[in-house]
């Protein structure tokens, strides 16, 4: 990708600003005939919208293109034709906004400032184990302070290139390749086992998520701990093993605080979904007042559980 071998702003300007609605693969070929065509800002300033236009055609989101050309014209006016070279000048630019004018900052004239998209903000929420939700401007605030602090000593072009390419190829949204991520030994996300939990966005929270402990709980004959639901409960008259349902924050201290946590399932039902958290209780750690019934492992299948209690098993026994 040119824009990644160049300290030129204006090419940084045009990639960042085609590659904010545009997949990589489709954008890299505009780019390159744009820049064929428009190579500098004052080329751009002095062409017509509508050709412009129509060199952005099939892009879509034109505001885009309209906003650059715009943005051209501010710079000859108002800057003698030269990219001011730290972010707060450039957020002045018509369609520039904190993100666009952090990378340009940094790519080209090594501001230290920090990059924050959508692939570094999921790195930063597994890194730092934040269940803050992403897409709210109190935790993107947040996120920004954080991470400029990192950055405000060392090369910021390379650290910023370094995390988005971690976000993009190593840390994504599901199955994150931990094993081989620079990040794994200060990971708390890794180091607790909740990667696939992060990061969290309001706009997916209005499905209630309920949070429960399940105990697998055994006596010196290696038996496990029973009992049956009330009938006028969800799973009323059906087995289940010792649970309780906690507060996200209690089970992250409890969690953290024990040897005996072996993971998490998760069961939908219609108007929530339960995310269940399973420990392993000894014999010499299990408290006498359980209430129910041991009964040998291979007798489970005579009695009757939900299908959530029938998944810890075959997970976890």
């Amino acid at each position: 990708m040119a824009w990644r071998d160049t300290f030129d702003p204006y090419k940084i300007w045009i990639a960042e600003i085609i590659l904010q609605q545009t997949r990589i693969a489709q954008g890299e070929a505009y780019f390159y005939r744009f820049i064929e065509r428009f190579p500098d800002a004052k080329t751009l300033a002095d062409a017509e919208q509508d050709e412009v236009l129509k060199y952005w055609e099939g892009l879509g989101y034109y505001s885009r293109a309209r906003n650059l050309h715009a943005a051209s014209h501010q710079l000859q006016e108002n800057f003698e034709g030269k990219f001011p070279e730290d972010h707060q000048s450039l957020l002045s630019l018509k369609g520039i906004g904190p993100y666009t004018a952090r990378a340009i900052a940094s790519f080209a004239f090594g501001e230290k400032v920090a990059v924050l998209d959508g692939n570094v903000l999921r790195v930063l929420s597994r890194v730092l184990g934040d269940f803050s939700p992403i897409d709210q401007q109190k935790a993107r605030k947040n996120y920004q302070k954080i991470i400029d602090s990192w950055v405000k000593d060392i090369d910021s072009r390379s650290f910023n290139h370094g995390m988005m390419d971690i976000g993009s190829v190593i840390c994504t949204p599901t199955k994150p390749g931990c094993l081989i991520c620079p990040l794994q030994d200060n990971c708390k996300a890794y180091q607790e086992g909740i990667t696939h939990l992060l990061p969290v966005k309001a706009g997916k929270l209005k499905r209630k998520i309920r949070h429960f402990n399940f105990l697998l709980i055994y006596n010196e004959a290696g038996e496990l701990l029973v009992r049956q639901r009330p009938e006028n409960v969800f799973w009323g008259g059906l087995w289940e093993i010792p649970n309780e349902e906690i507060q996200l924050e209690e089970w992250m201290q409890k969690k953290r605080a024990s040897d005996t946590y072996l993971g998490e399932l998760k069961h939908v039902f219609t108007h929530f979904d339960m995310l269940i958290h399973v420990f392993k209780v000894s014999p010499e750690k299990r408290e006498e007042e359980a209430v129910g019934q041991f009964i040998p492992i291979e007798k489970i299948p005579i009695f009757a559980f939900s299908r959530a209690v029938l998944n810890i098993f075959d997970r976890y026994i």
